[in-house]
């Protein structure tokens, strides 16, 4: 019954996602006028005051303006929160095909010379693999933010990981201000996936002769069923992850995906993460099930009449790699 439960909760978000919905024109208007009294406090010389309400706004509508509007606040005391607030300006502005994308990457690019930055190398067929995740001290990082190369961070030392379904990499790094750190990103298979053996050349097949007719077949009916059952639980595995994704970003966006309050784009990454969960999720399923259906066909469809089933499993091997053939009667 648990197990039934999780699967029905695992579909029921494959293939289904909320997008989030725009700002109102009341949004649009709280957000103008505490961007228009924020501007006014900096040109007061008051930034604190400017900050809270660059910020107010923000909060009811995304807004390229705003953020630059902050980062020009906070770079004389706060240098990396401007880095950050300038790269999420970047991002929003290239969405938006805004052509305040070149001062906000200005910006951000002469702040780097007084930050302590990593200097990331990301194979592009590898950063373009479905799954693929970067880190920093376990906090994903958005992938319009590494694909510029560059990570500002807090001068010490750092965990860079990255991740894909079944490959891991990690390094530690030292950083110190004003100055750039190289690591270069390479996916190794996990530890705990289980290895591809390599099959030994044979030189003649071997015949094997089965008694009871029909057990040849149900033994590979079982284990095809068996491969199923795997798959089945793969996908509700996969379910589960999408869930508590999807759980994370309704977090992240103050309660609701739907009527997300996030900053634009600074979900993005854990929407791209649960999207293929949820495919991972949907091709378990569909292989486990397609399994189970033709496992239990070869097992109650197997003969009981008398006589021998011969299987013959012939090896072949190549210079690419190898197969076993297996042909019979039963």
């Amino acid at each position: 019954m648990k197990l039934t439960r999780a699967v029905l909760a695992a579909a029921a978000v494959v293939g289904c996602w909320a997008t989030p919905a725009r700002a109102d024109d009341a949004s649009h208007e709280k957000a103008v006028a505490s961007f228009q009294e924020g501007r006014k406090y900096i040109d007061a010389g008051s930034c604190d005051a400017a900050i809270t309400k660059l910020r107010e706004s923000l909060s009811f509508e995304p807004s390229v303006g705003a953020r630059l509007s902050l980062a020009e606040c906070q770079e004389p005391n706060d240098p990396l929160g401007a880095w950050r607030v300038l790269k999420d300006a970047a991002s929003l502005a290239y969405v938006n095909h805004d052509e305040r994308l070149t001062v906000a990457e200005t910006r951000a690019a002469a702040l780097e010379r007084r930050l302590s930055t990593i200097r990331v190398n990301i194979p592009t067929a590898l950063m373009e693999q479905p799954g693929f995740e970067l880190r920093v001290d376990g906090e994903l990082v958005d992938r319009f933010h590494y694909r510029s190369g560059v990570l500002a961070v807090k001068p010490g030392k750092h965990v860079v990981e990255a991740t894909a379904p079944l490959r891991h990499w990690s390094e530690q790094v030292a950083s110190e201000l004003g100055a750039a750190t190289q690591v270069n990103v390479r996916l190794e298979r996990d530890a705990c996936a289980a290895p591809v053996a390599p099959i030994a050349p044979v030189a003649a097949p071997v015949v094997v002769t089965m008694e009871p007719p029909g057990g040849a077949r149900r033994t590979l009916g079982l284990a095809l069923a068996g491969v199923g059952v795997a798959g089945l639980a793969s996908g509700v595995v996969f379910g589960i992850l999408t869930l508590n994704k999807r759980s994370k970003i309704d977090d992240l966006c103050g309660g609701s995906a739907a009527s997300c309050n996030a900053p634009a784009g600074s979900v993005d990454p854990e929407r791209e993460s649960a999207k293929t969960t949820a495919s991972l999720s949907t091709a378990s399923f569909l292989a486990g099930g397609l399994a189970l259906v033709g496992g239990g066909l070869l097992y109650f469809t197997a003969p009981s009449a008398s006589g021998a089933a011969n299987v013959r499993v012939a090896p072949r091997v190549a210079t690419n790699g190898g197969a076993v053939g297996v042909e019979g009667s039963w």
